[in-house]
């Protein structure tokens, strides 16, 4: 394992946005590239302090990518573990599967480099400075005022912003130990919704696994009993529907 150049992350972190067609001052969409890249994850409440991993498995001469996320972080939190799955997946050489707990801290060169990516591709330098005052473009003068817009332009965890903020130069580390705490009080503070920094709590699978699902089906592959189960992976209990729609006929 290699810790790769911060060029190179940027250059796929950029990359990838331009092929999902997302300007630098805009927001991501994690979902839009799972689904673009054919990647199959489940967003479920799992125990505390596991953020989520990552699978990539080889069958036939096709590569098959999973995702798992712990919805019991806040929503920001979510979406960097998500977009640091997706170095996993997607750039790492000879990957096969990671188990992520406590990402920001872990210093295995890898994860370092799954952590700089998701970074880059979440909060790409050029929107930031765009989106920073001219008059806080100094050392350690970005206003709370402007820590709040960023965050909830991108959609990101305080602690992301902060340690990108950091790597661009902009702030110190004592910045960041007077800014990382009391976060969602300081946005109820300043009239913003707090749902950025909740968890979330849900189940949701996104991807095409309904569509694989049914085409094994199709081709009589598997039963319709593992059809339903499959569904039901995804909370589809088309049995208990199809049932329902019955009883309503009669």
């Amino acid at each position: 394992m290699s810790l790769k150049s911060k060029v190179w992350l940027e250059n796929k972190a950029n990359e990838l946005r331009e092929e999902m067609n997302v300007r630098s001052r805009d927001s991501i969409s994690i979902h839009q590239i799972l689904k673009y890249k054919h990647i199959i994850a489940y967003f479920q409440l799992m125990e505390e302090g596991f953020s989520g991993m990552a699978v990539k498995v080889a069958h036939e001469e096709r590569e098959y990518r999973f995702m798992l996320v712990n919805t019991s972080e806040s929503y920001g939190k979510q979406r960097f573990t998500a977009a640091h799955e997706l170095y996993h997946l997607l750039y790492q050489d000879h990957f096969e599967c990671s188990y992520d707990t406590d990402i920001y801290r872990n210093r295995d060169p890898e994860e370092k480099n799954a952590n700089t990516f998701a970074t880059y591709l979440l909060l790409p330098e050029n929107g930031l400075l765009q989106l920073i005052p001219e008059q806080e473009m100094k050392k350690d003068m970005i206003s709370m005022s402007t820590l709040l817009k960023l965050e909830q332009n991108y959609r990101c965890s305080r602690m992301a912003l902060l340690l990108r903020l950091k790597h661009i130069g902009l702030i110190s580390e004592s910045y960041i130990n007077a800014h990382y705490s009391d976060v969602k009080k300081t946005a109820m503070e300043y009239g913003y919704d707090t749902s950025l920094y909740s968890k979330t709590d849900k189940t949701e699978l996104v991807g095409d696994y309904n569509l694989k699902a049914r085409q094994l089906f199709d081709q009589g592959k598997i039963s319709q009993a593992k059809y339903f189960s499959y569904l039901r992976d995804m909370n589809i209990n088309l049995k208990e529907d199809l049932d329902e729609e019955e009883d309503n006929l009669g």
